[in-house]
């Protein structure tokens, strides 16, 4: 159960109905993030914007920013958005094992090395960015990356850091279709006690 009420499509009004219908129009529904964050109908659009120009702009593919979106939120702890960017990846075909063996650490056989060094870098700045230092950049510049690239990777963790903590403190429930995957699917996401 939510923290706060989630708005229900069907109730919302004004700005908030036309944000809803524009998610809707993506998603073919509204996801329980978006209800959440709809007492703020300006902020919940500009994330809206914010979450498609990350995922498209720039030349890293779209699919490997769902690998750093997904490391992230494990980082983070955040079963919702854990569970939401497995799918996109099940979506791109990866198995439900590849999908836990990147998220926990392991190199990807479906990534090139430059990319698996991009996502080692994704996990730290996800787990705590101020641990970056001048010689983790330089080793994405030596596997290959720009500093355009190095950019964009950063704007992508940092979009899904803003998105796991809304989710996280709100305690956004899990969507039907998220059910199954993260936490049941072996990716165990409190590790305080570990």
């Amino acid at each position: 159960m939510a923290r706060v009420a989630l708005l229900e499509p069907a109730q919302a009004t004004g700005r908030t109905k036309e944000v809803f219908e524009r998610v809707k129009s993506y998603y073919r529904m509204v996801p329980g993030l978006q209800q959440g964050l709809a007492y703020l109908p300006e902020t919940t659009d500009a994330l809206w914007t914010l979450s498609l120009a990350t995922a498209r702009e720039g030349s890293i593919r779209e699919e490997l920013k769902r690998v750093f979106f997904a490391v992230t939120a494990y980082e983070v702890e955040c079963e919702y958005c854990t569970a939401a960017h497995m799918i996109a990846l099940l979506g791109k075909h990866w198995s439900r094992e590849e999908c836990v063996e990147v998220i926990e650490g392991k190199p990807s056989p479906r990534l090139s090395d430059k990319e698996n060094a991009a996502v080692d870098f994704a996990r730290i700045v996800g787990r705590r960015p101020a641990a970056v230092t001048d010689a983790m950049v330089e080793r994405l510049r030596a596997a290959g990356w720009t500093d355009a690239e190095i950019v964009e990777i950063v704007a992508s963790v940092a979009l899904m850091r803003y998105t796991t903590t809304v989710a996280s403190a709100l305690d956004v429930p899990l969507e039907k279709a998220m059910e199954g995957v993260g936490v049941s699917c072996g990716v165990p996401l409190d590790r305080r006690d570990s």
